[in-house]
């Protein structure tokens, strides 16, 4: 019973990962400036704040019971996370880094600047928005 509970399990977090990463969203535009002008514009910008300048992005507004979304607003956050295939800067390593990366919720968005509660995200190239389900998220997060 249990191995196929977990077959069952393991289906829907696919399909639920596959709608997620789909093509269906609201086309969006970041930095179309070249990745080095991005990183050095970046760098000069936040001083001391942790940074990263990603492509290959999504902003995905997290569809939350409404007493979760009264807590987030209540400290200055909304139910929205960024996440990017494509980190081409990470601050913290001063250079490239392989892997998806997801923000915590976001404080900020600004132009092309998505910022989260301790960092920041630079959005270059062309991205997508759309809405999830909570359940989606934490599926990605095991994918």
């Amino acid at each position: 019973m249990w191995l196929s509970e977990t077959i069952k399990v393991g289906k829907v977090e696919a399909a639920l990962v596959a709608d997620l990463l789909s093509e269906h969203g609201l086309s969006l535009e970041g930095d179309g400036q070249p990745d080095d002008v991005i990183v050095e514009t970046a760098c000069a910008n936040n001083q001391g704040q942790p940074f990263y300048v990603v492509r290959d992005w999504l902003l995905l507004d997290i569809m939350v019971p409404s007493d979760v979304e009264d807590d987030l607003k209540a400290m200055g956050l909304q139910p929205t996370v960024v996440f990017a295939n494509t980190v081409v800067y990470d601050s913290k390593a001063r250079g490239s880094r392989v892997g998806a990366i997801r923000s915590s919720f976001q404080r900020v968005l600004d132009d092309y600047t998505f910022e989260s509660m301790h960092t920041r995200f630079v959005l270059a190239g062309p991205g997508m928005r759309k809405h999830v389900s909570l359940p989606a998220l934490l599926a990605l997060e095991n994918a």
